[in-house]
């Protein structure tokens, strides 16, 4: 039990562990959807057993592995528009 209270409890944001676990959460949808166990999205992604493990568990992965699982079910295109370019606009470019 927590014994102090984060801005979480008091205004309804959720904190980096509860997104990671959320991200975590629809990744494994992705994997089941495919048919996949944990063992054949390790062997198909080259993401160790262990760390697909944790990261379903935990939310914990590194970049690396979070692209490689994406690659693995067919869904990098998502993480690429994530942090795709933002568009230049003429004060951008007058601005340097």
């Amino acid at each position: 039990m927590k014994k102090y209270l984060e801005l979480s409890d008091l205004f309804g944001e959720r904190s980096l562990d509860e997104r990671m676990r959320e991200l975590a959460d629809r990744l494994r949808a992705y994997r089941k959807k495919a048919g996949y166990s944990q063992l054949e999205m390790a062997d198909r992604s080259g993401v160790t057993y262990a760390s697909l493990k944790r990261f379903e568990r935990t939310g914990k992965i590194s970049i690396e592995g979070l692209w490689l699982l994406t690659i693995a079910l067919g869904c990098d295109d998502q993480l690429d528009r994530l942090f795709s370019r933002p568009m230049l606009t003429a004060d951008d470019v007058r601005n340097g």
